[in-house]
């Protein structure tokens, strides 16, 4: 995954085998090979799917797994060994947690050894300026990079606010999630609605953040060609500010 600038990617939300296989379908039939997707489950399909079954398909459509993104998974939860068995055979190598943070530096350490010990990341997503800083009190005690932030827009109200909260833990965050919406409903990326994203793309860029940027919509449903359309026009955007510099 070594390159010079942000790894873009899609988030795909999948419950189940038959759900990622029509997701693939689409991918296959807009020709979007080396694409890279984040998939994002809750716990209970996690538990469900094997681990070929998730992966071969994939693989067989010629994607890329960039993320493996979670949402409702327990701190103590026998799962936790399944992602980092998962992640590890991802060509991104990550997963990400999206639940409440655990600030417990024992949990955190048990986490750690699981991931370290699969040579995979783990992303931990706090939801707010107040969480990110309690939780990265807990991060620096431990070593190895092993652990890590993803932040996700949309925890935050504008772009200004989110950026507030982003930059100073730039260094420590391994995926920036990006989305926009007008009127109550998505709005292309790149355009001005609740938020700013060529403000926050200059940033990334400027600041030699090659870490993965995922386009995903939480509070509205956006469609997989929506969100292909979005690929492109943010591709195209990061390449030439990525030429100016």
């Amino acid at each position: 995954m070594e390159t010079a600038g942000p790894i873009l990617s899609i988030s795909v939300q999948v419950k189940g085998e038959k759900e990622l296989e029509e997701v693939l379908e689409v991918l296959r039939a807009a020709g979007a090979g080396g694409l890279w997707i984040q998939l994002c489950m809750d716990s209970e399909a996690l538990q469900q799917v094997s681990l070929w079954d998730l992966l071969d398909p994939v693989h067989d459509a010629g994607v890329r797994i960039s993320s493996i993104r979670v949402v409702d998974i327990r701190p103590e939860s026998e799962l936790i060994e399944k992602l980092a068995v998962v992640a590890s055979e991802t060509a991104g190598r990550t997963a990400i947690i999206s639940s409440p943070n655990p600030q417990d530096l024992g949990v955190l350490e048990e986490w750690l050894q699981v991931f370290a010990a699969y040579q995979a990341r783990l992303l931990l997503e706090p939801r707010s300026a107040r969480e990110t800083h309690q939780l990265y009190k807990s991060l620096r005690e431990l070593i190895g990079g092993v652990l890590g932030f993803s932040q996700v827009q949309e925890n935050f109200p504008s772009t200004e606010h989110f950026l507030r909260v982003l930059t100073p833990y730039l260094q420590m965050t391994h995926n920036v999630q990006v989305s926009n919406y007008g009127e109550g409903r998505v709005a292309r990326i790149l355009t001005l609605g609740v938020y700013n994203n060529p403000l926050l793309l200059r940033m990334l860029v400027s600041h030699g953040y090659s870490g993965q940027l995922t386009i995903g919509y939480e509070k509205a449903p956006a469609s997989l060609s929506f969100l292909l359309e979005e690929h492109r026009a943010v591709d195209s955007f990061l390449k030439s500010l990525e030429e100016k510099i």
